[in-house]
């Protein structure tokens, strides 16, 4: 018997810090390494062997609590070993036995907490976007907001020193798109346009393109299926917005090139495929004549 070298690995301790510093701003806590029996009770579930093994041997990479130390969600660092076949049953498990339970849980891997937009991670975004969607449900249900009132992180300003609507993630992004556009010649067509959907597996994914002088520049970003109730088509908007508006720098740089219509178009049509999508936006021209409806969703006009 020995002492382990470490409780949590290096990508494990760089979630968990930010963790911490995202719990500390928000009057929460967190834990490590918690037993999953500690944090959920069986009660008077009835659970298969397996599941019981589990729901007893098990722990959860990180529990964040309130400040009575009350569960609000857990947490699950997603490695490179979570696309093996047996961890990926065990996942299931857990996901299963929380949500049976009612307690969210918020899978993530290291993109989640190293790639930043306006100096946010984007798990500080879901916790905090999370617990301010909390506050506007109460706020409508004890009559302080209008129940038709649409929660809107965006709209969210800041409170301090810290930059305004610090959840609109893609405000510096879209003021780029704007700008852009005022640099061409008006009388060639250009446009923002955006496309949303989901593949068999719950994975939501947008596609969004600046349309100009026959050329396209755009950007495909996809949010994963999570059993927490968050704005998930929110942050797929505001991440989506955030890369599209960094291809388009770094298109003015110099560092790369637009693709052609041609190019785009095996683009467009292997996503439409894939993802059966709608229409989200869509502000001046597309680089295509296109009809939606809702029966035989996108087509060629």
């Amino acid at each position: 018997m020995k002492i382990v070298d470490r409780l949590l690995n290096r990508s494990e301790e760089v979630a968990f810090r930010e963790l911490e510093r995202i719990a500390q701003d928000n009057g929460l806590r967190v834990f490590a390494k918690t037993r999953l029996s500690d944090v959920i009770a069986k009660g008077h579930a009835h659970l298969s062997q397996r599941e019981f093994d589990y729901f007893t041997r098990s722990h959860c990479d990180y529990v964040v609590t309130d400040d009575v130390y009350r569960p609000v969600m857990v947490v699950e660092y997603d490695g490179p070993f979570h696309v093996d076949a047996r961890q990926q049953e065990r996942d299931r498990i857990k996901n299963a036995l929380l949500r049976e339970a009612g307690l969210g849980l918020l899978r993530i891997n290291d993109r989640h907490v190293t790639k930043s937009y306006r100096g946010m991670s984007v798990l500080r975004w879901i916790i905090e976007v999370t617990e301010l969607m909390k506050i506007f449900d109460e706020g409508q249900r004890s009559g302080q907001i209008p129940l038709d009132e649409p929660f809107d992180p965006s709209a969210f300003d800041s409170i301090g020193d810290g930059p305004r609507f610090p959840y609109w993630l893609s405000a510096p992004a879209t003021q780029s798109f704007h700008a852009f556009f005022k640099t061409l010649d008006p009388t060639v067509p250009h446009g923002w346009s955006s496309f949303t959907g989901r593949d068999i597996e719950g994975t939501a994914c947008r596609l969004s393109c600046l349309y100009f002088n026959d050329h396209i520049l755009w950007a495909k970003t996809a949010v994963r299926r999570q059993d927490l109730v968050f704005p998930h088509y929110d942050l797929l908007d505001e991440i989506d917005g955030c890369e599209l508006g960094e291809r388009l720098a770094r298109f003015r740089r110099g560092d790369i090139q637009a693709a052609t219509k041609a190019e785009f178009r095996r683009i467009f049509d292997h996503f439409c495929e894939k993802y059966s999508p709608h229409p989200t936006h869509s502000s001046g021209a597309f680089p295509f004549e296109i009809v939606w409806d809702g029966k035989d969703g996108l087509r060629y006009r």
